[in-house]
C-alpha cells in the first residue's frame, strides 16, 4: 500500500523503495550484532522511515533522540538532549531507573539539571535497560549537533555504551553525511568515543522507475486521475527525493491539479534545502561554500577543479588557497550536494539548485 503523507513511515509494508528496504535489513543486521550504525542520505530521503520501520517492525525497546530542529546551530542547550520518543514500559523499570528517566526527560521541574547530573542518570539509566532487554536500541536522529550541545563529553558516552553494554546498539542518523562521517572517524582508531567499526548504510534517492511506480500505485489506490507524463515530471522537478514527491502526491490527493502540486512541493523542496544550507555554513563558518555551489549552479554540465577556482576567486574579489579549495569541493562531495562525473563537478538536485540561487543573492 503506497501512503502519501508528511510524516514518516512506521510500517514496513508502506515502505518503499528496494534501497528503503534493503537499509532496513542491514540495519537489522547491524543491531542484532551489536554494531554502532550511521544511517547516512540527505534530507527527506528516507532515513527516519528507515529506522522507525525497524523499530516498530522489529518491536525493539528504544530511546530516540530527535535532533533535528537544532541542525546549524553552534551552540545547543541541554535540555534539547530530550527523548522525542521512549519505546518501552516505564514502569516495567526498578525505581532508580524510573527516576534516571525522569531526570533524563527533563520532568523534575524542581531539581537543577546540571551537564554532570545527566549524563550520570543517562548513564544509571542504561545500565539498566542493557541488563534488562536482549537488544535495546539508542537512536540519535541527525547526530551531527552531538558536538554542539554545551555540557555532553558524547564521545566519552557513546565509547562507555561500547565497552560495557553490549546489549545496547546506537543508531546514528546525519542529513550532513560528510560532516557526520567527521564527526564519528570510524577509520581513526586513535580518536577516542566510538567503536572501531561502525556499519554505514546510505538511504538512497528513487530512481525514475521506482518514483514513477510509486506515484502511479498511490494515485491509483486514491482515485485521481492522472498522467505518465505528468509522474515523470514530477521526478525530474523533485529529483527522485521520496520525501518531496510523496508531499507532491500527497496534495494531488488534497485537490490540486498536477501544475499547482508541483509547484507547491518544489517550494518545500527549495525551502528545506535552504534551511540544510544555511546549517552547512554555519557548522563551517564559511560563505565560500555557498559561492563554489553558486559557480556550479550556473553551470548545466559542471565545472572542472580549474574553473571553479578562476570563478571563486572573481566572484570573491581575492585569491583562494589551494588547499581550501580542497577541502571545501571534498566536504560537498561528502555531504551529498555536489557529484563528481569525469573531470566536472555538479549539482545534479533541481530544487538545490534553485535554493542555492537563493541564498546566493543574500551573501
Amino acid at each position: 500500500m503506497v501512503v502519501f503523507s508528511d510524516r514518516p513511515v512506521t510500517k514496513l509494508e508502506n515502505l518503499f523503495g528496494r534501497g528503503h528496504r534493503k537499509a532496513v535489513e542491514r540495519l537489522r543486521a547491524a543491531v542484532e550484532e551489536g554494531y554502532f550504525a550511521a544511517v547516512l542520505g540527505a534530507r527527506r530521503v528516507g532515513k527516519t522511515s528507515v529506522v522507525k520501520t525497524l523499530l516498530n517492525h522489529y518491536r525493539y525497546r528504544f530511546l530516540y533522540f530527535d535532533l533535528s530542529p537544532f541542525m546549524g546551530l553552534r551552540a545547543v542547550s541541554l535540555r534539547s538532549l530530550v527523548p522525542a520518543e521512549i519505546g518501552f514500559n516505564e514502569s516495567s523499570l526498578s525505581s532508580e531507573a524510573q527516576l534516571s528517566l525522569a531526570v533524563v526527560s527533563f520532568r523534575l521541574k524542581r531539581m537543577r539539571i546540571t551537564s554532570e547530573v545527566f549524563q550520570s542518570n543517562l548513564v544509571t539509566l542504561l545500565q539498566e535497560l542493557s541488563r534488562k532487554f536482549r537488544r535495546f536500541v539508542l537512536v540519535f536522529d541527525e547526530a551531527q549537533v552531538l558536538p554542539f550541545i554545551k555540557g555532553i563529553n558524547y564521545r566519552g558516552l557513546l565509547q562507555l555504551i561500547h565497552n560495557n553494554y553490549h546489549n545496547i546498539s546506537v543508531i546514528l542518523t546525519g542529513s550532513m553525511p560528510g560532516l557526520l562521517e567527521k564527526i564519528i572517524s570510524p577509520a581513526n582508531a586513535s580518536m577516542p568515543g566510538f567503536a572501531r567499526y561502525i556499519e554505514e548504510i546510505k538511504v538512497p534517492k528513487w530512481g525514475r522507475e521506482e518514483a514513477v511506480e510509486f506515484l502511479r500505485q498511490g494515485m491509483r489506490e486514491k482515485g485521481i486521475a492522472h498522467t505518465e507524463e505528468e509522474l515523470e515530471a514530477a521526478y525530474e522537478e523533485l529529483s527522485g527525493v521520496p520525501g518531496f514527491i510523496t508531499y507532491y502526491g500527497l496534495l494531488r490527493t488534497r485537490g490540486l491539479n498536477h501544475e499547482k502540486a508541483l509547484s507547491k512541493a518544489s517550494e518545500y523542496a527549495i525551502s528545506q534545502w535552504e534551511r540544510d544550507l544555511k546549517a552547512f555554513t554555519q557548522v563551517y563558518s564559511s560563505h565560500l561554500y555557498i559561492h563554489v555551489l553558486a559557480t556550479l549552479a550556473d553551470t548545466i554540465t559542471g565545472a572542472t577543479w580549474s574553473e571553479i577556482m578562476k570563478e571563486l576567486e572573481k566572484r570573491i574579489g581575492r585569491d583562494v588557497s589551494k588547499s581550501t579549495l580542497h577541502r571545501i569541493i571534498n566536504n560537498l562531495l561528502r555531504a551529498g550536494m555536489i557529484q563528481k562525473k569525469d573531470h566536472n563537478y555538479l549539482i545534479t538536485d533541481r530544487p538545490l539548485k534553485r535554493a542555492v540561487k537563493k541564498l546566493a543573492k543574500t551573501i
